[in-house]
């Protein structure tokens, strides 16, 4: 499973600027660190981590001369005190737990893992290492446990390796799509009975915090930043305005079941981004509901029913 390296915590670095390098502060740090994003930097620089002829950078624009020195601090180790973790109104339930992997049933509102080291909210990976501390030595050091993701307010199965080798099994089994994901949403107006969406998806030109469908030959010609991207699925059940559908991807990209059928003019009801806000649900009402794969040989099949809030909404569309 490929990762892009990451820098340590605490870590410092000092570097002269050339002639060639002569640009504003936070191009030129990511230009030293590229598997970062700039406005990862542009945040280092307002945690005052940043520092250029030995005094604390202002700005993030500031534009840099030949000759100056840079100098960069990565930001310390992420600490969560226990406390807040046992405080924390939000929880996850334990399916199975075998030798090799634990399946849990994520609830929505949590956050898999942090986004950067400047995060100081609670995630699922803070709250399984608290649980299961063997966790901080399975996979990368930034995620912990963590093979695949479920956005935030998307609540469902997630497979948590419990050994390097069931994590690097599961990083084959998913980038060989040989996981069956089945989902349940609920989304607005009527679709087709059923169908299949085969739309590339990559980050939107317009809103870069959203994603979007592009056509396959944009995602040819620009295959790094667009990939192709399939979701089979069938109506389970017709409402006034709404359907509760069965969903499963082929692929897995960032937000492709919220994406693929907004495009089609079905979002997902609660969907504050890719459709609008509801009052019959606080969330998009999408859930993960079943998952299937063979591991070492050997069947397994989970399933978990959706949450309360969301067994609420199909009483409210039904009545």
């Amino acid at each position: 499973m490929e990762e892009k390296s990451t820098i340590p915590p605490s870590s410092a670095f000092t570097f002269k600027v050339l002639t060639e390098d002569q640009t504003r502060l936070d191009k030129f740090i990511h230009a030293k660190f590229p598997q970062y994003s700039r406005n990862y930097f542009q945040r280092m620089i307002e945690h005052e981590l940043v520092m250029v002829n030995e005094k604390l950078a202002q700005k993030t624009g500031l534009a840099l001369k030949e000759g100056d020195i840079v100098t960069i601090t990565f930001p310390a180790k992420r600490k969560i005190a226990p406390q807040k973790i046992k405080e924390l109104p939000v929880g996850f339930d334990v399916v199975f737990q075998g030798p090799h992997f634990l399946i849990i049933h994520k609830p929505s509102g949590l956050v898999v893992h942090p986004t950067s080291s400047f995060d100081k909210n609670i995630t699922l990976v803070d709250v399984l290492v608290y649980r299961f501390p063997q966790l901080l030595d399975i996979g990368y050091a930034e995620r912990p446990g963590i093979v695949h993701r479920l956005d935030k307010d998307t609540s469902g199965l997630m497979i948590i390796p419990n050994s390097n080798y069931a994590h690097t099994v599961f990083g084959n089994l998913f980038r060989e799509r040989d996981i069956k994901k089945t989902y349940l949403a609920v989304v607005q107006g009527h679709p087709p009975k059923e169908g299949t969406i085969d739309l590339p998806i990559g980050r939107s030109i317009v809103d870069r915090k959203k994603m979007a469908v592009f056509t396959h030959q944009q995602a040819r010609d620009l295959s790094k930043k667009i990939r192709e991207s399939k979701t089979h699925y069938k109506v389970l059940e017709y409402f006034d305005d709404a359907a509760l559908v069965q969903v499963r991807p082929v692929t897995g990209r960032t937000h492709q079941i919220r994406v693929h059928f907004a495009n089609m003019g079905y979002p997902l009801l609660g969907d504050m981004v890719y459709g609008k806000e509801s009052k019959l649900i606080s969330r998009q009402a999408l859930h993960a509901y079943k998952l299937q794969f063979n591991f070492d040989e050997e069947p397994f099949s989970f399933v978990v029913e959706p949450p309360k809030d969301f067994q609420e909404l199909l009483k409210k569309l039904r009545h």
